[in-house]
């Protein structure tokens, strides 16, 4: 019997400014949904993380909920997320027309995910990934105010927070609990920076993790993503990296792990990001 994980969340979006818009005089407004993994770190090998789609559905408050068309001729839409990092995103519901208003709600349904790695051989089926057979609810304050500018949500399904590794390290299981960052694409905010390749240790990539305060707690940091950065191949004395969809209006902390031990070498000062902001911490110093 195929697992059918569903999880709803709520969203706040300022309205997009300007021309561009998909909506009409007669009271409606365009909306495109995007997914993204912004980079994620998975264990060692991973090649492809496949999501399976096969719903999307919006909640107006005082209305039903309304499902919206999935990009492709498929019922499902199954989409490699380790093809969409670093910035890219994919088209998972392309632009569609709905009455204007405010949406509180929305719901993905997915049926199944898979991983693949390096040391599969090509006729090997992908590994699967346990889908939780309980309806899970996650809530966001975020919503998307439907009108007749056009609105472009970006969800990044940060498979470093999402993916949970179980068991002995010879024979792991693998589940699915998605930790979601939902942004409007106009008004997403970016953190980079750059690493001196002196300060790389040898067999170790460096993690990077971006921690996000807690509104309800003053000074207190929660992890919000990681990736991992290997070093440069090129001349070049350091090597860069970039952290996508983060979302606005709220103070992030950087970390560095240089020897993949969990300690940090290296630590932000506190960043607050505004809407469309980037930070770029410049060249890092080497760990003391």
């Amino acid at each position: 019997m195929k697992k059918i994980f569903i999880f709803v969340f709520s969203f706040l979006m300022i309205i997009a400014c300007g021309g561009g818009g998909g909506g009409d005089s007669t009271g409606s407004g365009e909306l495109a949904i995007d997914i993204t993994d912004a980079k994620p770190m998975l264990p060692e090998g991973v090649t492809n993380f496949w999501v399976t789609f096969t719903d999307v559905l919006v909640h107006k408050p005082g209305g039903g909920w309304i499902s919206l068309p999935l990009t492709g001729d498929l019922p499902s839409n199954t989409i490699d997320l380790l093809q969409f990092q670093s910035g890219d995103t994919t088209e998972l519901v392309p632009p569609v027309l709905l009455e204007s208003g405010k949406y509180t709600q929305i719901r993905l349904v997915i049926e199944s995910a898979g991983i693949r790695f390096d040391s599969d051989l090509p006729t090997d089926l992908p590994t699967p990934v346990e889908i939780p057979s309980e309806h899970l609810k996650t809530d966001k304050n975020f919503i998307v105010e439907v009108d007749q500018s056009a609105a472009d949500i970006v969800i990044d399904f940060d498979l470093s927070q999402s993916l949970v590794v179980t068991g002995p390290s010879e024979t792991p299981s693998y589940k699915l609990k998605p930790v979601l960052h939902i942004v409007s694409a106009s008004e997403a905010a970016t953190i980079s920076g750059a690493i001196d390749n002196a300060s790389f240790i040898e067999g170790h990539n460096a993690t990077v993790t971006v921690f996000v305060s807690n509104p309800e707690i003053p000074g207190v940091y929660e992890e919000y993503t990681k990736v991992e950065v290997p070093k440069s191949s090129t001349d070049d004395p350091t090597t860069g990296f970039r952290i996508y969809w983060l979302v606005p209006d709220k103070t992030y902390k950087v970390e560095i792990d240089y020897e993949s031990d969990g300690t940090s070498d290296y630590s932000s000062d506190p960043i607050y990001l505004g809407v469309g902001d980037e930070k770029n911490l410049g060249t890092l110093p080497p760990p003391s």
